[in-house]
C-alpha cells in the first residue's frame, strides 16, 4: 500500500523538485500540495495523508504554527518539517508543536526519503548535524555512569553508531554485510542493555558516551 504524502511550500520550483524526488519511490503517492499554511489547513479537511512534508518559513502562518493548528484536529498524521537554517530554536519549537521530523533543505536530495520512511515507521528523524542541539540540555538523561556503563560488543557499538547517525536497518545491513534480521537482533539487544525504549534513547546514549561526533 502506498504512503500518501502532502507537500506544503511557498516556492513552486522547490515543490516541483520535491515531487520529482518523492515520485521516484514506487510506494509514495502525492495526494496534494499547498503554497501556504492557510491553504494547507483548508485542503487537509478533505484529505487524509499519512505524512505532511512542510517548509517552516512561509508567508502568513509558518510551518510551526500550521503544525500546531493541524495537531488540534489531527493527532495521527505525521509531519516532517523542512528548513534552510540549522537553528536550535526552530528545531525545538517544531518538535514541541508536534512534528516528528526535521530536515535541512540542502539535504533533501540525500536525506528526505530516508527521513520520511523513518517517520512513517513511527520514529522521529532529526538531521544528524542537529542532534547535539536537541540533546545538549535535555532533561531526560541516560541513567548510567561511566563506571557502570553496560558493556557493548564491538559489533553492537558499530550498529549503535550507525543508528545514531540516521542509517536505516537496510542501510546498516548493507554497511556491515549482515541480514536485516541480524540488525534487528543487535538493536533489540542494545536497547535492553542500555535501558532504551525508543530510537531517540539510542541516539542520546551514543552522544552522551562520545560514540559519535559531528564536524
Amino acid at each position: 500500500m502506498s504512503a500518501k504524502l502532502f507537500i506544503v511550500d511557498d516556492h513552486p520550483v522547490f515543490r516541483a523538485g520535491l515531487k520529482t524526488i518523492l515520485m521516484s519511490e514506487s510506494d509514495f503517492e502525492i495526494i496534494g500540495e499547498a503554497q501556504s499554511g492557510e491553504e494547507a489547513f483548508r485542503k487537509l479537511n478533505d484529505m487524509e495523508p499519512d505524512i505532511i512534508v512542510m517548509d517552516i518559513s512561509m508567508p502568513g502562518k509558518d510551518g510551526i504554527e500550521t503544525t500546531k493548528e493541524i495537531r488540534k484536529s489531527n493527532s495521527k498524521v505525521k509531519i516532517l518539517l523542512l528548513t534552510m537554517f540549522s537553528d536550535e530554536a526552530y528545531l525545538k519549537e517544531g518538535l514541541a508543536a508536534g512534528a516528528q521530523g526535521y530536515v535541512l533543505k540542502r539535504a533533501v536530495d540525500t536525506e528526505l526519503i530516508n527521513a520520511i520512511r523513518i517517520v512513517l515507521n513511527g520514529e522521529h528523524y532529526i538531521y544528524p548535524t542537529l542532534i547535539p542541539y536537541l540533546y545538549k540540555q535535555a532533561d531526560e538523561k541516560v541513567e548510567t555512569s561511566e563506571t557502570d556503563k553496560p558493556h557493548l560488543s564491538q559489533r553492537e557499538t558499530e550498529v549503535l553508531k550507525l543508528i545514531a547517525l540516521g542509517y536505516t536497518q537496510r542501510e546498516i545491513s548493507e554497511e556491515l554485510f549482515v541480514s536485516i534480521k541480524t540488525v534487528e537482533t543487535y538493536k533489540t539487544r542494545i536497547m535492553e542493555k542500555i535501558g532504551a525504549t525508543k530510537r531517540s534513547g539510542l541516539v542520546k546514549y551514543a552522544i552522551k558516551h562520545n560514540l559519535i561526533s559531528y564536524d
